[in-house]
This record gives C-alpha cells, structure tokens and sequence, in this order.
C-alpha cells in the first residue's frame, strides 16, 4: 500500500552534502517558556485543547468549518480535529504547544529511545495524556500509508515537507491533509506554521498569544547580547573526510532565519550561496578554495560525529577563512540542541535559548566554542 515519496526520512539529522537525502538543529527564558506552555494545556489528549471551560471549547470549535490554501490546492476542515498526524518536522511541537495531543508523529533525530525530543514529551506530561505513536518510513523515505490509516486521524498535517502529488492524494482519501503551503521543505516562519496550524485547529488565539510569547523571549536575547547585532554569520556541516566544498544553508533554512531573530545578519554572500542550490535543497555548496568569497563574521555550525569538528578545524584551507582563523565559530555536537535549533517551534526556542545563546557569545567573542553541554 506504500508508495515512494519524495521527503528525506523524518528521523535523520539536517542534510549535508555528501550525507545528502539520507538526513535531509539565557537564563530565564526557560522559566517564561514554562508558564506560557503551562497557560496552554489541556487534560487529555482527546479533549480540544481550550482548557478554559465550556465557553472556550464553544469559541475554538465555532471556528469550522475552516479552509486552508497550499501548494496542492485548497484543504476544508468540516470540524475540529481531536486526532492529529504530524507527519513533518516541527508540525508536532505546534499541535502540542496548542493543547492537542497527536497520535502519530515523524521518529525525530536527536530525540530519546521513543524517538520523542524533551520539550515535546515535557509539553505531553503536561497535558496528561500519553506519547503519540512514531511513524514508519521505508528505505527510500516512503510513508506507511496503512499505519496513518489505522491512527484514524482527521487532520494530517506536513507544512515541513516534500508531499508529492502522489502521496497528497493518497493522504487525503485518509483524511483532510495540509501539506506545505508553497514551496517543499520551506513551511514559512516557525510564526507562519503556528498560526497555519492555529487556523486548522480553531486555536487562531492561542497561536497568536505564543508566536507573541515566544518573539519576546528572542527579542530579550537579542537586548541582552547586544554584541550579536549587526554580526553577520553563515550557517553549514562541519567538514567529513574528503570533503572538497562546505555546505551552507540558504536564507529561508529555519536554522538560518532563527540567528537573525536574535540580532545576527544573514552573510550578504548569500545570494552566491542560493545560486547554488537545486531543486528543493535548502543548502547550498561553496568549493573550500573559494571560502574567501563567503563574507562573515561568524561560523555556525552542526557535527553528526565528534571527529568532524577537529579534522575540520585542521583543514588547510578551511582554516585560512576569517571566521574561522579568528576563531569565530560555534559547533553543535549535541543532537538535542541541532534539532532545536535546526527545526525551531513555539516548544523547542525556549529550551534551545539557555543552551545556544552562551555558545554564540563565545564565538562572537572569537572563543571558539567546539561542544556544546549535554542534553
């Protein structure tokens, strides 16, 4: 009943060339992030997600029905939906983060033995029900068709994704599906898919009341490292061996869009990054005997696997460019922190701020930070 798609599978870290489609991440904050989840929950995960009484539950479900328009076309939503698939990164977080339980959810790279990431788990205690059930994909990235069907969701959600004509029509005889709005594996802004999803679940308030919450806590991490504005950055893999070029992700990568919110400046040797990518690739390769063309400041970078970090850092010519010869870069060892920062949402900016702001600093202050803490 599986058919082959497109999307890289769920569970594998952000992609990389030459690791390609086989895996497509303050004080205070976290302590603000806990009453703004808190004020958002629900008992159960079959409840609809108001938990304020009667009038709330009247308000949220006088939505519907509702319509959402996306790259496959227009997707009506006839009430609202109390068993969610999500079936793309991030997509989860937000149906949690509103006070919806799903029952199914991509296996999430970083994540514990389950497959569930902290934030997402902690935000599921809160509501009291159980982890949803982790979706099943092929050696090729294929979808498990009849697992989805057995959840019997009535909504399926995949605003981070690469659903093709195929699969979307084979999703919707399941239930109503919002695939991504209008290019693959770009789902907008973190604030675009929580109101996308606000909007699906009648909980347009509630989604805005977090996007609100949540740029707040960005904006004080930006007053609060004032040395981080105007400091322009690139963002990539570290090096594996033989590696002839660096990867780096382009200006609507989520992980790229997440520094400028907290005061960084996207390279303006970006748009020779974007002219290099292909087809739905959100990176872009830079050969390392031109990593003199790539302007910036500072260096972020992920590393699948520790050794990367240092045969990078030995590299000849990798080691010549400004950033990194003025030891201006950060590297993310930890995968719970890369998947936070790599898929930011309402639920994981709050505990990825304590953990990535410090790092950041160093590196802006040229410390050259190689690790990151545990999770």
């Amino acid at each position: 009943m599986s058919v082959p798609t497109a999307a890289p599978t769920a569970a594998a870290p952000p992609p990389a060339p030459r690791r390609a489609r086989a895996w497509a991440r303050v004080a205070g904050l976290a302590v603000a992030a806990a009453l703004v989840l808190t004020g958002c929950g629900t008992t159960s995960s079959g409840s609809d997600g108001a938990g304020d009484g009667k009038s709330a539950k009247a308000d949220s479900s006088a939505a519907f029905p509702v319509s959402v328009k996306h790259a496959h076309g227009t997707t009506e939503i006839p009430e609202k939906p109390k068993r969610v698939v999500a079936i793309s990164w991030m997509n989860q977080d937000i149906v949690a983060a509103l006070g919806v339980i799903p029952v199914g959810v991509d296996k999430q790279w970083g994540g514990d033995k389950d497959g569930h990431l902290p934030w997402f788990r902690t935000q599921v205690e809160k509501l009291g029900g159980k982890l949803p059930e982790t979706l099943n994909y092929g050696d090729a990235g294929e979808m498990d068709f009849e697992q989805i069907l057995s959840l019997d969701p009535d909504l399926i959600i995949g605003l981070y994704s690469g659903v093709s004509d195929v699969d979307y029509k084979r999703l919707t005889e399941i239930a109503p599906t919002i695939p991504y709005l209008e290019k693959a594996y770009d789902g907008g802004t973190w604030q675009d898919m929580t109101r996308t999803i606000g909007k699906a679940l009648g909980e347009s308030k509630k989604a805005e009341a977090l996007v609100t919450d949540v740029q707040g806590q960005l904006a004080t991490v930006a007053k609060e490292n004032p040395e981080f504005k105007g400091k322009t950055f690139t963002f990539g893999p570290a090096l594996t061996a033989g590696s002839t070029e660096l990867g780096l992700y382009v200006d609507y990568d989520p992980r790229v869009r997440l520094l400028t919110e907290m005061g960084f400046e996207n390279t303006p040797s970006m748009k020779a990054i974007a002219d290099t990518v292909k087809g739905t690739n959100f990176y872009g390769g830079v050969s390392l005997e031109k990593l003199d063309t790539i302007k910036a400041d500072v260096f972020v970078g992920w590393a699948y696997e520790a050794k990367e970090v240092p045969y990078s850092l030995k590299d000849p010519l990798f080691q010549r460019w400004e950033p990194i010869k003025n030891k201006r870069y950060a590297f993310i060892q930890d995968a719970t922190l890369g998947m936070a920062v790599s898929a930011p949402t309402v639920l994981s900016i709050p505990w990825a701020m304590e953990r990535y702001t410090p790092m950041l600093a160093d590196a802006v202050a040229g410390k050259g930070v190689t690790g990151a803490p545990a999770s």
